[in-house]
């Protein structure tokens, strides 16, 4: 167990689409920062939502939530986890990522339409739970199979 480990979780939505190539030039920057600060996490990515757990440090955690709130790809905020953890649930990755289709987030369990939420933050904060399933499933899947997208 670490000392004073803390994990956000947070929902977001794009302000404009996201080319493959500039989601991977922010996964790779990501990861590097990720790396020096000693945060882990897991990011999923669909149809212009974002779901993204951090965790480690609670004021790196902190920190880099706020350059996350600043940065003008993401509107739309809402934190559907924050507290102190006992372990990591991402300790593998700088920044685990997956782009499931909707498709495949139907097919998770515990799925709800929770990307169709819209502008409804008390809604989006009742499916905090499915949130950290919805990860959880793939991060799972993540593990079983090697991909350019891990780190």
């Amino acid at each position: 167990m670490e000392n004073d480990l803390y994990q956000i979780i947070y929902a977001s939505a794009a302000t404009r689409p996201i080319e493959e190539d500039e989601l991977l030039l922010m996964l790779k920057h990501a990861r590097e920062k990720n790396k020096q600060l000693g945060i882990t996490g897991m990011l999923l990515h669909c149809d212009g939502s974002f779901i993204q757990a951090l965790e480690g440090p609670k004021d790196q955690v902190m920190n880099m939530l706020d350059i996350i709130r600043r940065d003008s790809r993401h509107s739309r905020i809402v934190v559907l986890f924050e507290g102190p953890i006992q372990n990591r649930s991402f300790s593998q990755w700088s920044m685990g990522f997956n782009r499931p289709s909707k498709e495949k987030l139907a097919r998770s369990e515990g799925y709800t339409p929770y990307l169709d939420l819209g502008d409804d933050a008390q809604a989006i904060k009742n499916y905090s739970s499915v949130a950290l399933k919805l990860i959880g499933a793939f991060r799972e899947l993540s593990d079983k199979k090697s991909s350019t997208m891990e780190g």
